[in-house]
């Protein structure tokens, strides 16, 4: 735990990016490049997580816009800082700005081993409903691949679930409609501690946070595209001069907290968790998939379609 947490906000922003495009290449209103922007134009150092090409999701360093790609879509399972925590140090002690975007519970592993704030750090937690296990998609990505007959080569989670494979076969469902994404959507197999998380609080660690705005009142045309909810934190963070890449509308707090409730408390696992850990551990992903045919039964689905892809 942090020595100490940043107030509570009175008021958000809802934000998104002007640029149409590069809207359209992020998730939940592209904010986040923002910031990465302030950074880069200062000649700092972005860290953030992103698939490599086993698509283990690590924590990188970036020093330019390009290589800041993969940090701007959503992806639903949770990271490896690797050695980033001493990377980050080695940037600053060098006298350069470095953002660092994770998880709460992650940037917090980050002041505990920087011994505190550093000047030119700044720190971007997420609005976090739960980390799923990394090795639930390992074995989810090992089922798509020997269902379609390839290796994935390309990923997303949003809009769609879609997943794009070596010998050109596609995979692409909503999100909520395949196994893995309604697994998460109903806390089947998040991380033990993701159900009583001390992070999830309107005291937030980071100096920014960032989710989706869901339910805005009065959204732009584009809100399909996805809306920024922004959280100024800290002192540091209502200082900076951010570039003028966003467009924001000032909401009260409360108004973001009913489609994250995850703001002022942890997510309740499953019921079915521990019986769906102990089937995965010992059958193959599509058994453990059978087992979810409960949860399917609410939305329509059969279990047939969920094993032939549809």
């Amino acid at each position: 735990m942090p020595d100490k947490f940043n107030p509570a906000p009175k008021t958000v922003l809802a934000a998104w990016l002007k640029d149409g495009q590069a809207r359209k290449g992020s998730s939940s209103g592209g904010f986040f490049r923002v910031l990465a922007s302030f950074v880069l134009q200062r000649g700092g150092v972005v860290f953030g997580a992103a698939f490599d090409e086993n698509f283990r999701l690590r924590h990188i360093s970036a020093e330019t816009e390009r290589d800041c790609e993969g940090f701007y879509k959503s992806k639903y399972l949770q990271s490896d800082v690797g050695d980033t925590y001493k990377e980050a140090k080695g940037f600053l002690d060098a006298g350069r700005w470095v953002l660092y975007a994770s998880t709460a519970c992650q940037i917090a592993g980050l002041y505990a081993f920087l011994g505190g704030d550093r000047e030119r750090l700044v720190t971007c937690d997420l609005v976090c409903s739960g980390a799923p296990a990394p090795r639930v998609f390992a074995k989810y990505l090992e089922y798509l691949e020997k269902k379609h007959g390839g290796k994935a080569v390309k990923v997303q989670f949003r809009p769609s679930l879609r997943f794009e494979f070596d010998n050109g076969k596609v995979y692409d469902t909503p999100m909520y409609d395949d196994p893995y994404g309604h697994g998460c959507g109903e806390a089947l197999f998040l991380n033990a501690l993701c159900g009583k998380c001390p992070y999830a609080r309107p005291e937030r660690v980071g100096d920014f946070t960032l989710g989706d705005f869901w339910g805005l009142p009065n959204p732009p045309p584009h809100a399909s595209e996805g809306i920024s909810l922004v959280l100024t934190n800290s002192e540091k963070a209502a200082g900076l001069t951010l570039p003028p890449l966003y467009e924001y509308m000032e909401r009260p707090f409360d108004q973001a907290i009913p489609k994250n409730t995850c703001l002022i408390r942890s997510v309740t696992h499953s019921p079915r968790r521990e019986e769906f850990f102990r089937i995965l551990d010992t059958k193959p992903f599509g058994k453990a998939v059978a087992f979810m045919l409960p949860l399917y039964k609410r939305v329509g689905r059969k279990v047939r379609g969920i094993l032939k892809g549809r």
